[in-house]
């Protein structure tokens, strides 16, 4: 037995061709990556080299990479033709895969549950998906289900389990964030097998918790430093006019939520990966918003920003009024995000590790059963 495994491993080193893991790496030094959502429409997925050129134009400035969503309402298929349009730009893919049937927000996701991924009602697509990448070999960044412990999306543990503990795994562990974190496990488990390794994985949460109960940590949801690279998260002002304005300065919410976010993990990178502000809100001065943001982003006392992602686009909202979010929605905005991201420490050249690797030795555990057997 031990000699035919033998040669079946040194059969698969020849027959699988060595790849490379290519990863992103954290800046060096107090260095931040720029990236943005350059306004790819409402579903966030009309992805052009024409609007990322207008957005870098518009700021002058290059970005590092581009934010788009994958939406599964559309099918679970490799969106080739975006992330080529992206990789032409010079710029790098950022993938939100996102687990909807339909835009309808605030009710459980009936399709596409954390129960049905786990249970492998899409293997066959996510590994089709998987291949397509490997095949493209194009560096990128993906995140899951993003702002997973709010209330707003399908997929939040609210809606698939919540502070239950007795619908799924662990009795002693909400199913709502289980569910989730095996979901996210499951999926970065097909792509392995499928010998993917040029993904950078995210998980992005919202900065605060709602509801605000401790099942529905963003830690809770977190698969492991086993799974992730980096850590992301979300964080806006007032995003409509008729919201209320106390406390959601960019500086105030910082220092209320840090503590969390750091609770997610001790040693992955920390990016902000949605941030912005409406503008015509009567409480609220829009470029100095921004302005706070920026500077606390650059020096503040409680995390160490090594990524931010900009969003750029409007919106309509249900009562008719207006969410003005893109940077141009008045000159001074403008101005002020201009002067301050040409901060040299904000740069667009993202570094990679690259290590290179054969896939044949994903076998090697398979194999090592054979010798228990």
């Amino acid at each position: 037995m031990i000699k035919i495994v033998f040669i079946l491993v040194v059969l698969m080193v020849h027959l699988y061709p060595t790849s490379k893991s290519i990863k992103l790496l954290p800046p060096s030094g107090n260095q931040i990556y720029f990236g943005a959502f350059p306004d790819f429409g409402g579903y966030e997925n009309e992805v052009s080299t024409q609007r990322i050129k207008a957005f870098e134009t518009l700021i002058d400035k290059p970005i590092a990479w581009a934010y788009f969503s994958q939406n599964w309402f559309n099918g679970i298929v490799y969106p080739k033709a975006h992330i080529h349009a992206i990789h032409q730009s010079g710029v790098v893919p950022f993938v939100r895969l996102m687990p909807r049937s339909s835009d309808q927000m605030g009710e459980a996701e009936s399709t596409f549950s954390m129960q049905h991924i786990i249970e492998g009602n899409f293997d066959t697509a996510l590994r089709k998906w998987a291949q397509d990448a490997k095949k493209d070999n194009i560096p990128l960044l993906v995140d899951f289900a993003v702002e997973m412990n709010g209330d707003w999306f399908g997929w939040s543990g609210i809606f698939n389990g919540g502070a239950t503990t007795d619908g799924y795994g662990d009795p002693t562990y909400p199913d709502g964030p289980e569910r989730f974190r095996d979901a996210y496990r499951h999926i970065i488990d097909i792509f392995r097998a499928q010998g993917v390794r040029h993904i950078t994985w995210f998980f992005h949460a919202d900065h605060g918790t709602y509801p605000n109960e401790s099942w529905n940590k963003a830690k809770n949801y977190y698969p492991g430093d086993d799974y992730i690279d980096w850590i992301g998260f979300s964080m806006y002002g007032v995003q409509e006019v008729t919201e209320p304005w106390e406390g959601l300065a960019f500086s105030t919410q910082l220092e209320m939520h840090y503590a969390d976010i750091k609770a997610i993990s001790h040693t992955k990178p920390i990016a902000l990966l949605e941030f912005g502000v409406t503008d015509n809100h009567p409480n609220v001065n829009k470029s100095q918003w921004l302005e706070d943001a920026l500077n606390t982003i650059l020096s503040n006392p409680y995390i160490h920003f090594s990524a931010i992602n900009a969003w750029h686009e409007n919106w309509e909202n249900e009562d008719g009024t207006s969410s003005n979010i893109r940077l141009d929605s008045s000159d001074s905005s403008l101005a002020t995000f201009k002067n301050l991201i040409h901060n040299p420490r904000f740069i667009t050249d993202l570094h990679f590790q690259e290590n290179a690797s054969n896939d044949a030795y994903n076998f090697l555990p398979a194999m090592y059963g054979l010798l228990l057997e």
